[in-house]
């Protein structure tokens, strides 16, 4: 401010000055040139050479703009352009996330080399063309993304994963993702592609290879983890299964069946794929292996479908077993077929009375329960052939319950 106020100072002394010189002695040029003469005050002349010299300087500057135009401009309709370019950028984006494709894939496309990172443009442009199925389109400003940002080979790779499972090019896909994974190979989404994509294709044997990952890194939840393993499984032993009828050796695929269950530990889970395993490995005629495993597995988890099946295992240690099934009744007295195994092997043992109060406290839990059939059975072989046929009517009454409502004659 005080330099602002020194200076107009100086400015009006010297104008002051300058108007005394003028009112004093305006002073006298004459200038004359072939045969032209021109007469003027010196302050004049003064004056208009100022002013020529402040024209020619203004001219100076427009010829340097118009010979220079990276430097000005040039600069200046460029920086507008780029402007424009990015405002048409955000509307893209905003019409790609709104579904309209066309629209986000013109604007997108259109300002892609006009602004300074044009790799968005174009990514979001392939998303845009594979939403209308074109793929060549596609496929092709993925290519114009990775020219322009050569660098940025995760970022289109990923985009064109995610592009091809859409496009269900599952080949295609799991190559991408496999040299993704060499980049990244702890990346989340990558895995869950990959789950995706080995799904799809149903390699198995290559899922199976993921898990470990999958689970040390937590990629998925329990449920979800769960659900992918069981896929796994139920596939895995259809194919075990289809080469025992060709005629492969028992032996060698139980211990396959063992080494699968092993490796999917989330499978213990579940009721029903435990409950597979075990008859599994009946159906292989391993009832040594089936039984450690049931009489292990019911320790940790109660199961009634799982002691129904340790009823059916055909072992010499009958006995053993019972003691063992004694041994649950104690924590589980409400377990209809436990008491039922209880009976069966009872009766294996020529326990009959045993056998009877076995069948008879199932039946006190569930009158529906196969101890109905067993005990008739049994009665009608041990001579109370009354009791049986009472037991038959029972059971024949509570199959009439499930029948029909029909005309009679």
């Amino acid at each position: 401010m005080r330099k602002l106020l020194f200076l107009l100072v100086i400015m009006m002394a010297v104008g002051g000055v300058l108007g005394l010189l003028m009112r004093q002695d305006s002073g006298y040029v004459l200038l004359a040139y072939n045969g032209v003469t021109v007469e003027t005050s010196l302050w004049v002349l003064i004056t208009a050479m100022i002013a020529t010299l402040f024209a020619l300087s203004w001219m100076k500057r427009l010829l340097f703009i118009a010979l220079r135009p990276s430097n000005s401009l040039a600069k200046v309709t460029g920086n507008l352009a780029q402007k424009r370019a990015s405002r048409n950028t955000i509307r893209g984006m905003l019409e790609l996330v709104g579904g309209n494709w066309h629209k986000a894939e013109k604007l997108l496309t259109n300002s892609a080399e006009k602004v300074p990172y044009p790799l968005i443009n174009y990514i979001g442009a392939a998303y845009a063309a594979s939403e209308q199925d074109e793929h060549e389109r596609s496929k092709a400003l993925l290519r114009s993304a990775h020219k322009s940002t050569p660098e940025a080979e995760f970022a289109i790779g990923f985009a064109q994963s995610q592009i091809q499972i859409k496009q269900g090019h599952y080949e295609g896909a799991l190559a991408s993702l496999l040299r993704l994974q060499k980049l990244k190979p702890k990346h989340k989404q990558i895995l869950k592609m990959l789950v995706t994509v080995y799904t799809r294709l149903k390699d198995w044997d290559a899922l199976l290879t993921l898990t470990p990952t999958l689970k040390k890194d937590g990629i998925f939840d329990s449920d979800n983890m769960l659900e992918l393993e069981r896929n796994a499984f139920l596939a895995l032993l259809d194919k075990i299964k289809f080469r025992n009828k060709l005629g492969q050796n028992s032996k060698e695929l139980v211990s396959e069946v063992e080494r699968l269950w092993n490796k999917l530990d989330t499978l213990a889970q579940d009721d029903r794929m435990r409950l597979l395993y075990a008859q599994t490995l009946i159906h292989f005629g391993d009832d040594a292996k089936a039984e450690s495993f049931i009489r292990s597995s019911l320790n940790q988890t109660w199961s009634d479908h799982l002691i129904y099946e340790y009823g059916n295992i055909q072992q010499d240690d009958t006995k053993k077993r019972l003691s063992h099934c004694e041994q649950w009744i104690k924590k589980q007295p409400a377990s209809a077929n436990l008491y039922l195994v209880c009976g069966r092997l009872s009766q294996s043992l020529m326990l009959w009375g045993k056998a009877r109060d076995y069948y008879e406290q199932a039946l006190s839990i569930n009158t529906q329960n196969e101890a109905l059939a067993e005990l008739s059975r049994l009665l009608k072989s041990m001579g109370d052939v009354k009791a049986s046929q009472e037991l038959m009517m029972i059971n024949l009454n509570q199959a009439s319950k499930q029948l029909k409502t029909l005309p009679l004659p």
